[in-house]
């Protein structure tokens, strides 16, 4: 049985909404199963985004096209690759035009053969929403299709930036795996034990749930690494490891989460107190989230209470709101709070800034600030992560330009000694819901206080 994360009504309603605002046909590829070495072993095939949220059953090589002025229904058609003789044999019975047009809310006759796409268009000039896939831009070539540019993008970023019902039970779906998933992590933890084993628990808990990764976990002792994937370290005794990962569940829409704990359960000194600066920016950055809140105040929120933070724990000297304006966390803390969350781990960043930033608003450009990823005012249904970090990243500390401006600040016996002994870095992240009445924590079952997660790991 075909099922897909809304009602067909929803998708109608959807589909309409988004043709009242174009002047032009639009066509959503579902893209293709991106090959491993050769055409027949590929990857598993993962429909676009885009292409899932107006109701696109997830069939390799379908496409929408959808003509201004539709209702949802009438003015949309269906093009999906016709059935080939064998394909039983390969897959097993797949499902016929009636279920795909009932769980997509059009009517039978709206599914056609991918093959008449040109006919369709004719000599009309037709934008498209195209996956990175070979196949597709070749496909936009043939056919002479334009990308679809902000009179196109504008109408869908409205309509994917708030989460209805539906989306947000997938949310919380993807969220709860992903916590059962971090918890099995923690509890294959220990120390002689290397990064594969932990992350082999995460897959486990995923593929007994029916998900996939959202993105390629961070399992990782080299928590400075922001996208480290060595997978083969050994756990150290007195190693912190970070863990940032999340599941997609069947629909499509993902969880992100990351946790950082010592290996053999004990925090040090040390690493606690860098624990607790990096807890307290994100705390704070959680309790932020209320609608009307611009998301780039809650970066440098986070970025003061960070800052506070070092100070206490003997890193900085001064006063922490200075420091942050002056911009002293991005020695530490070189990347963006969070982003949005759907249907991707990273929401809409196939549209780049115009999904992230607001009209008129711009990437700041201080190092570190640079990699904001978002930059809206907050709205009920808008689901973001926070996750602020700490890193000793050793090529940060070799460039001068960055690090002279802050030296009257630093405690550098303190950051050499960091250094020198591998610290390695800590991020904390939770998936965040902004409702009329505050932030909802998606992911708060799995515990953030250090005692609490410390003891989650194997004995």
């Amino acid at each position: 049985m075909l099922t897909l994360t809304a009602p067909p009504h929803v998708y109608r309603e959807r589909r309409a909404r988004l043709a009242a605002a174009l002047s032009r046909p639009l066509v959503i590829l579902a893209g293709y199963a991106p090959a491993r070495n050769y055409a027949t072993n590929p990857h598993p095939f993962r429909a676009g985004s885009t292409y899932l949220y107006f109701g696109g059953p997830p069939v390799e090589a379908a496409a929408w096209v959808i003509e201004p002025g539709s209702d949802g229904d009438l003015g949309c058609t269906l093009l999906r690759p016709p059935a080939g003789p064998d394909d039983a044999l390969w897959f097993g019975e797949l499902p016929q035009d009636a279920e795909l047009a009932a769980a997509a809310g059009v009517q039978a006759a709206a599914l056609s053969d991918i093959a008449g796409l040109e006919q369709l268009l004719g000599d009309r000039l037709a934008a498209v929403v195209c996956p990175p896939h070979p196949t597709c831009t070749a496909l936009v070539r043939e056919l002479d299709l334009e990308p679809a540019g902000e009179a196109e993008l504008l109408p869908i970023i409205d309509l994917r930036l708030l989460k209805d019902e539906h989306e947000l039970a997938a949310l919380r779906r993807a969220a709860g795996v992903s916590v059962e998933a971090h918890r099995a992590m923690l509890a294959a933890t220990a120390v002689g034990r290397n990064e594969a084993d932990v992350e082999a628990a995460f897959h486990a808990v995923a593929v007994a749930h029916g998900c996939t990764p959202s993105f390629t976990p961070i399992v990782t002792v080299r928590g400075e690494v922001l996208h480290g994937h060595n997978r083969c370290l050994t756990l150290q005794d007195g190693a912190l490891l970070l863990a940032d990962a999340g599941v997609e569940e069947p629909g499509g829409y993902a969880g992100d989460i990351t946790r950082t704990y010592p290996v053999n359960g004990r925090f040090t000194p040390l690493q606690r107190s860098l624990y607790e600066a990096v807890l307290g920016a994100q705390r704070a950055g959680c309790a932020a989230c209320v609608p009307g809140k611009r998301f780039r105040e809650i970066h440098e929120l986070a970025a003061r209470v960070l800052c506070a933070g070092l100070v206490n724990a003997g890193l900085l000297r001064g006063d922490a709101a200075q420091l942050a304006e002056r911009g002293a966390h991005t020695l530490f803390f070189p990347h963006g709070l969070g982003h949005l969350l759907g249907l991707d781990a990273h929401d809409m960043e196939d549209f780049g800034d115009l999904a992230g930033y607001a009209p008129g608003r711009t990437r700041p450009t201080r190092f570190g600030d640079k990699y904001l990823r978002l930059d809206r005012d907050l709205e009920p249904g808008m689901v973001v992560t926070i996750e602020p970090g700490f890193y000793m990243v050793p090529a940060i500390w070799r460039r001068q330009d960055l690090v002279d401006p802050y030296a009257d600040a630093l405690n550098r016996s303190m950051v050499d000694g960091l250094l020198r002994d591998g610290f390695g870095g800590i991020r904390i992240e939770d998936d965040i819901h902004v409702t009329p009445t505050g932030p909802e924590n998606l992911t708060a079952e799995l515990p953030t206080d250090a005692e609490t997660l410390a003891a989650l790991v194997s004995p």
